[in-house]
């Protein structure tokens, strides 16, 4: 048996691998939103212990925190056993610019957490780890969970503020469309974005479950749009129902579930294009996209599809993919223009 000397080099490539076998970055990140870390640090550095007393933390197991989102330029050790915010810890602030706050949150989230535990489900199955953890599917547990639905409310809301105004600039015929609604909207954020954008545009309407419109009705912008007459609420279940009169609908679900929501659309609005903000795969696209495709497997089974599948799931419900329109962001804006041939 010949023994291998202890002074053997490693492998590069083990030590690299074995760095991607640490879920910890993701779970500090959250922690740092949870402890407010970067809105401690807002007025300056402080040494660890200091910022620990004010967070609630252990000192010693804060410093371990901090050093290791360094690694990543999330923080900035200014000197030893002294932090700083840098340009993207000032992310985990809430209500900044393009804030993550709740992103982080929800992403250390524990019903989140247990669903990622659940991932060899999804990929023995195809069906969600998020529905073998808390038995039943996420939006039915969102509305019976109202703390975690507001996190997650309020990450969509500030992710879709990030994008906003490169996906609402990327088309302009919106100012065309007499009226656009948001089906699925969530706080508003995107519709809001619009109308702002294109004064021409005299209406939108935002359709969502009555839950997130009571969220919606507080957002000082999406009020202030509403009093002016511009903005209608539309609190339903849109699969069973979608708001007529429309010039173009937005946003997408699973295939089944956007088929009958893309058939019901054109018999409210025959006439109405449907626009949505979507991922699309295709070759070389960022390891986001690939990241949230893994996301929409494990909480409810959905995928990030490619254009031909776009196509073909439009085609069902009966329009037609005319365009997709680049944003210069990870989304695209796909366009469906209703389809003349009669609907199977």
């Amino acid at each position: 048996m010949t023994a291998v000397p202890q002074t053997a080099p490693a492998s590069a490539g083990a030590v690299f691998l074995s760095e991607l076998m640490f879920p910890s970055t993701p779970r500090c990140l959250a922690l740092a939103a949870e402890f407010k870390l970067a809105e401690l640090l807002a007025e300056g550095p402080l040494p660890v212990a200091e910022l620990a007393e004010r967070a609630g933390a252990t000192a010693s197991a804060l410093a371990k925190v901090l050093s290791l989102l360094t690694e990543d330029g999330v923080f900035e050790e200014v000197e030893p056993g002294v932090f700083a915010n840098t340009e993207l810890s000032e992310l985990l602030r809430p209500g900044v610019p393009g804030s993550m706050d709740a992103m982080a949150r929800m992403v250390g989230a524990e019903w989140l957490w247990a669903s990622w535990g659940a991932l060899d489900h999804s990929l023995a199955t195809g069906k969600p780890g998020f529905e073998k953890v808390h038995g039943t599917a996420l939006w039915p547990w969102l509305q019976k969970n109202p703390s975690a639905a507001a996190t997650f409310n309020q990450a969509m809301t500030d992710f879709t503020d990030a994008l906003a105004d490169a996906l609402v600039s990327a088309y302009p015929e919106f100012a065309e469309a007499g009226a656009v609604c948001d089906l699925g909207g969530g706080q508003g954020t995107y519709l809001a974005a619009i109308l702002h954008k294109y004064d021409a545009l005299a209406r939108g309407v935002l359709a969502d479950l009555p839950s997130v419109i009571e969220q919606a009705r507080t957002q000082p912008d999406v009020a202030k749009l509403a009093e002016q007459g511009r903005l209608d609420f539309e609190p339903v279940d849109f699969f069973a129902g979608v708001p007529a009169g429309i010039g173009a609908y937005g946003h997408s679900w699973p295939d089944d579930a956007l088929v009958r929501l893309l058939r019901k659309c054109r018999e409210a609005s025959p006439g109405a294009r449907f626009v949505a903000a979507e991922l699309v795969h295709r070759e070389g696209v960022p390891k986001f996209v690939k990241n949230f495709d893994l996301v929409m497997l494990v909480t409810m089974s959905g995928e990030v599809r490619t254009e031909e599948q776009f196509a073909e799931v439009f085609r069902r419900g009966g329009y037609r993919l005319n365009r997709v329109v680049s944003t210069g962001t990870a989304f695209s804006l796909l366009e469906a223009v209703p389809d003349p041939d009669p609907l199977d």
